[in-house]
């Protein structure tokens, strides 16, 4: 009788899965069961994109200004100069903030990155060189920049610009930091940063270079 109910609810599994139902021995019975079951509760992977990084550098004076007043650069060694612009030179994506974007326009007389595909976070769309791959987000700028993050095929690269930097620090959303020390004090000018949140960052690179300066690279851990 015992084996009689056995097979009655063994039968009833397989009709509710669907299948139909194996008249050979009990091993064969438990193993068309578990395959059934393991397919009918089969769950699709879903694949995240994998997340771009957001990568800076910068020069600082000793007291902490990336700047004088007017954003003169006098300060600046000239191969400090050439290494920061070499890397914004590289194939990839820029990104960069409106202030950064008005200041290098005016300078060059132009949008000179031409070659990359360049993003300014602006409060208004006063883009004059989309022929030269620029877009400005506008509306929702962070959610643009988390949306590239996840789009990119490369890792972008932030021109900044203190106050942009600041704001990407508060949304925890900037991943690394090369400073070039330079052993100069200004005593005025344009911050390196705001106020912020807090956060902790892994030195992950470090040399010495010409005219006593240090660059340093740090990578984000986390608040």
């Amino acid at each position: 009788m015992f084996m009689l109910y056995y097979r009655i609810a063994w039968a009833c599994l397989f009709l509710l899965l669907g299948i139909p139902v194996p008249r050979n021995g009990t091993a064969w019975v438990h193993a068309s069961f578990l395959d059934a079951l393991t397919n009918s509760l089969s769950i699709e992977t879903v694949k995240y994109p994998i997340m771009k990084h957001l990568k800076t550098c910068i020069a600082v004076s000793l007291d902490g200004f990336i700047a004088r007043k007017d954003n003169d650069l006098d300060w600046m060694p000239e191969n400090v100069k050439q290494e920061i612009l070499a890397t914004y030179e590289l194939p990839g994506v820029l990104l960069a903030g409106v202030n950064t974007y008005n200041m290098i326009f005016e300078r060059w007389g132009g949008w000179p990155y031409k070659s990359q595909k360049t993003f300014v976070v602006s409060h208004y769309d006063t883009n004059v060189t989309r022929e030269d791959d620029v877009t400005f987000l506008t509306d929702m700028p962070l959610r643009a920049i988390n949306e590239l993050k996840a789009s990119s095929e490369t890792d972008i690269r932030v021109l900044g610009g203190g106050q942009f930097i600041t704001s990407l620090l508060e949304a925890s959303m900037l991943d690394e930091i090369t400073l070039y020390i330079v052993p100069v004090m200004l005593g005025n000018g344009i911050r390196f940063i705001g106020k912020t949140f807090g956060s902790e960052w892994e030195l992950t690179q470090n040399k010495v270079m010409d005219n006593q300066m240090v660059r340093l690279t740090y990578q984000y851990k986390g608040e």
